[in-house]
């Protein structure tokens, strides 16, 4: 086979191995389970082969230097790098560290050098293959985890639809111990709880919403994008994802002017006071007893303790943590005399930012947070208002969600890369979404 068309093949599954990862990442099933791998790293670890492979073919030095990490992925996973060697379990840490690599800098590149060259297209014999449609499919994919999230809201037994995504022992003390199969905790999608499910919504959502506010061309294209939006705000039964996307959604209107604020606005009021209180789930109580301080017994609920445990544990550790993956092993003898819940917990009620501080350290979190805010602060000054209020939303509801897991670590770094993409590079579906 010649070289160049050894390339055009190369290139073209390339680029369709990085969407089939996109298409596959926003779940928590998994393929094999020790260690516990998703279709999605398989996928992405493959997709990285062909892409080095055909760099190595015609030493394209350039594309491998122009999807580098940014410098932030590089100190974040230094940083946890570091924070190994204190570790209790080195096992886990070694397996939080190897997530964190393929999520921060395989992912990172992959997802990048596959935004840089979509607009490219190989040469496939005598044919010419164009790059395969990337906004409208994933479109598709939230729709898909949206609907399935819909029979589980309104289905008496869509509870069993969960039971593909959802480990079985959280399954378990969801069912038998937190709520039975009514709970809310049962209305995950494609994950295994409402609070994963609320940490993909907080991605997807405001960039549905920057579509519905024309960021994207053409009358249904807008009504799909708005569908999606109401369906999301139907189906998140986390409190804290929730306003997340409320005010990211705010926020975008905002940036339209009066003429958009003020309907958008109004219709987000309506919705709240008179569409959430009737739905069948009475999805604003949902809301607020997910984030509340004081269960119906008036004992305090399990987060908040456990928040204040995190924080001696970085006071303790400040430098280096206690080691990746060693925080459930090593948080209970931080409690003191705070008040404690006693008995199985509503599963990722954790604050992200404490739960890094306290495992990796204060250089890590720092590193982290740099992450976040130079990305919000690359999609403003290119004009990104959707990839910034998504990643505005997630920020926030990983003040009560530790929303860095399976599921969402892929769908998180691609948005970061939409983020630093470059501005005057167009896709062939359409410009990215404001």
């Amino acid at each position: 086979m010649k070289t160049g068309r050894l390339h055009g093949w190369l290139q073209v599954t390339f680029r369709w191995g990085a969407l089939l990862t996109l298409c596959t990442a926003p779940t928590q099933w998994t393929l094999i389970t020790n260690p516990r791998l998703g279709l999605a790293d398989l996928l992405l670890a493959a997709t990285a082969g062909v892409w080095g492979l055909d760099i190595l073919l015609t030493r394209g030095w350039r594309r491998l230097w122009a999807a580098r990490p940014h410098w932030t992925h590089l100190l974040f996973t230094l940083c946890a790098a570091t924070a190994v060697c204190t570790a209790v379990d080195r096992g886990e840490a070694l397996k939080e560290l190897v997530q964190i690599f393929e999520y921060f800098i395989v992912g990172a590149m992959v997802f990048a050098a596959f935004l840089r060259e979509r607009d490219d297209t190989a040469l496939v014999g005598a044919r010419l293959v164009s790059h395969p449609p990337l906004f409208p499919t994933l479109g598709v994919v939230t729709a898909v985890v949206l609907a399935l999230a819909l029979v589980q809201y309104f289905s008496p037994a869509g509870h069993r639809s969960i039971a593909c995504f959802a480990e079985p022992k959280t399954l378990d003390i969801i069912v038998n111990v937190l709520g039975g199969r009514e709970s809310p905790l049962l209305v995950g999608g494609t994950f295994g709880n409402r609070n994963v499910l609320g940490g993909f919504m907080t991605l997807a959502l405001p960039l549905a919403a920057a579509g519905a506010l024309g960021a994207v061309r053409g009358i249904v294209a807008r009504i799909g994008c708005a569908l999606l939006l109401l369906a999301g705000l139907t189906v998140i039964l986390s409190g804290a994802a929730y306003w997340a996307v409320i005010i990211a959604v705010v926020a975008l209107a905002a940036t339209r002017g009066v003429k958009v604020f003020i309907p958008v606005a109004l219709v987000l009021v309506l919705w709240q006071a008179c569409v959430l209180p009737n739905l069948p789930r009475e999805n604003d109580l949902c809301h607020f007893e997910s984030v509340a301080l004081y269960d119906d017994a008036g004992q305090p609920t399990r987060r908040y303790p456990e928040w204040q445990a995190a924080a001696s544990m970085i006071l303790t550790h400040p430098w280096l943590g206690v080691g990746p993956g060693n925080y459930q092993r090593q948080v209970g003898p931080f409690y003191g005399q705070v008040p404690n819940a006693t008995g199985p917990a509503e599963p990722d009620i954790q604050n992200l930012y404490l739960v890094l501080g306290a495992t990796c350290g204060l250089p890590a979190l720092l590193a982290f947070g740099a992450l976040l805010t130079t990305a919000i602060g690359s999609a403003q000054k290119a004009g990104r208002a959707g990839v910034a209020a998504a990643l505005a939303a997630f920020s926030l509801a990983c003040v009560w969600h530790p929303l860095l897991v399976r599921g969402l670590g892929l769908p998180l770094v691609f948005v970061l890369a939409l983020a630093r993409h470059p501005q005057q590079e167009k896709a062939p579906d359409g410009p990215i979404p404001l």
